[in-house]
């Protein structure tokens, strides 16, 4: 990012994109893109599938940068295109497992490690990995924007256009869920991370 970018905010670099200044709308990738990729590799356990996403949601961001009605939340929102590309994704991989395979979640668990054991360096990262993505779409989207990123339930509510309240009942539940497949083994990590 040009230094000249990077003290500008959100709302003047998107103003700026939307007047043809390609280097204002690349500052806001370089600037957003990083927790997008974070999300997605959460979300998807593949590195390469979030790069994709993280590339498709920039070029959709940028067709549709005339839309955005308030500037300052364009972070927010790339964000609930990151959330709904995500959303289309992890449901028709589900669809196509269910189909071709009898037990799609025993599976598609096997077979997909989540990036999510490098942000749980316990013993156990493993069990826990593997325990976040058996979790429903909606939960894990929940838990992994709350509880991984940090994020606070306003914003999240923001990006993926859902009630706060209803945010914090699919955390609530998946952690409930985590509770109930690893035992002890959430607390210590909980504790931990």
């Amino acid at each position: 990012m040009s230094g000249r970018d990077a003290t500008k905010s959100d709302a003047e670099l998107v103003q700026a994109a939307r007047g043809g200044d390609r280097d204002a709308f690349a500052a806001l990738g370089e600037r957003h893109a990083p927790r997008v990729f974070r999300y997605l590799v959460s979300m998807t356990g593949d590195e390469h599938v979030a790069d994709d996403f993280t590339q498709e949601s920039l070029r959709r961001a940028l067709e549709k940068l005339a839309q955005l009605e308030r500037p300052e939340r364009f972070a927010s929102w790339l964000l609930s295109i990151a959330c709904n590309t995500c959303r289309r994704h992890l449901t028709r991989q589900v669809q196509r497992e269910h189909r071709d395979l009898g037990d799609a979640a025993g599976e598609l668990a096997d077979r997909h490690h989540s990036a999510l054991s490098s942000l749980v360096r316990r013993e156990h990262a493993a069990q826990v990995a593997l325990a976040i993505d058996r979790l429903p779409i909606l939960l894990r989207e929940a838990f992994v924007l709350f509880v991984v990123e940090g994020l606070p339930y306003a914003e999240i509510a923001a990006a993926t256009d859902v009630a706060e309240g209803t945010l914090q009942v699919r955390v609530h539940r998946a952690k409930a869920l985590l509770r109930q497949q690893l035992g002890p083994v959430v607390d210590t990590w909980r504790a931990s991370g």
